[in-house]
């Protein structure tokens, strides 16, 4: 690895993720750690968890006998990325209006480098820069989890609203009695099989869902069917808009992709441009690969 690192943060609502990656972008092999943030905490407990979890990356560069320059953080939005400030209410509302940036400067150094780029984003941007998006300039990322993720490429640049958030989003599309992500999230699915298993299971996780699936359970497979049908149906006419050519599913829930792969190739298979679906290539890692290849565009001197 070269001598220069970067801090990667990926900022959840439970936890905070950090990696280190050289100047080239090389994730440091085994390096990886957690930290525990409470997002509906005081402004002190927030922040003490985010300098812990930088502190703990200046570290281990030191570990490794490398110098870190900067930092790369994903976090979930509203969020202003372009100026580092939190914009949430719903979580992280005590850091509301911040400046994080000055802020992570004060502790690391004022000549410390920093950048923000909203989680979806960051998964979008680390499979096109090393993942199942590369090669492809129209890429779509879904993510499937607590909520429902959307961002997209054009001519191979994302595409950012003002804020840097991603440029469109489908979570609040209306469906059924309520929106989209009623229907395809981890709730949509726990609903979904709810109502095709008859059991009422209320600390149902979607993992046992998808090992259910993996046994031959029925409802459990038909859940996966259902959902992945209504999700190709919401997004047939945006993919085909957009001229998306690669379509990668992220989040944990597509662990379980096998399940849905044959009702979203069927329920896609009028978008014309579309070559490929797949889920991302770096379930774990994609975020801090895109934070990183965000910090490298606006920091092109860290090569």
């Amino acid at each position: 690895m070269t001598d220069k690192s970067v801090v990667l943060l990926d900022v959840g609502g439970t936890f905070v993720k950090g990696g280190l990656a050289d100047s080239a972008g090389e994730l440091a092999e085994g390096v990886i750690w957690q930290v525990p943030i409470h997002s509906e905490g005081s402004r002190g407990e927030i922040l003490e968890s985010l300098e812990f979890s930088l502190r703990q990356g200046i570290e281990k560069s030191k570990e490794l006998g490398m110098i870190a320059v900067g930092l790369a953080a994903t976090f979930p939005g509203p969020f202003d990325y372009n100026a580092g400030v939190p914009m949430m209410t719903h979580k992280f509302e005590s850091i509301y209006g911040l400046d994080l940036k000055e802020w992570f400067r004060e502790v690391a150094g004022k000549d410390f480098k920093v950048s923000f780029v909203h989680d979806v984003n960051a998964q979008l941007s680390g499979e096109m820069f090393r993942g199942a998006g590369m090669g492809y300039k129209n890429v779509c990322v879904i993510t499937l989890g607590t909520g429902l993720g959307f961002a997209f490429s054009i001519d191979g640049k994302i595409q950012y609203s003002s804020t840097a958030s991603p440029a469109r989003s489908i979570y609040k599309t209306p469906y059924g009695d309520g929106v989209l992500e009623d229907y395809v999230s981890k709730r949509g699915f726990l609903r979904a099989y709810r109502e095709l298993s008859g059991k009422d299971e209320p600390d149902l996780a979607v993992k046992e869902i998808g090992r259910r699936a993996g046994a031959g359970e029925a409802a459990a497979l038909k859940t996966f069917t259902q959902v992945a049908a209504t999700l190709a149906k919401a997004v047939s006419p945006i993919l085909s808009e957009i001229g998306t050519e690669c379509l990668l599913l992220g989040g944990q829930i597509s662990r379980s992709y096998i399940f849905m792969e044959k009702a979203l190739t069927e329920g896609l298979a009028d978008v014309e441009s579309l070559r490929h679906i797949s889920p991302v290539a770096h379930i774990e890692e994609a975020a801090l690969y895109g934070a990183f290849a965000t910090f490298a565009r606006q920091y092109p001197e860290i090569k």
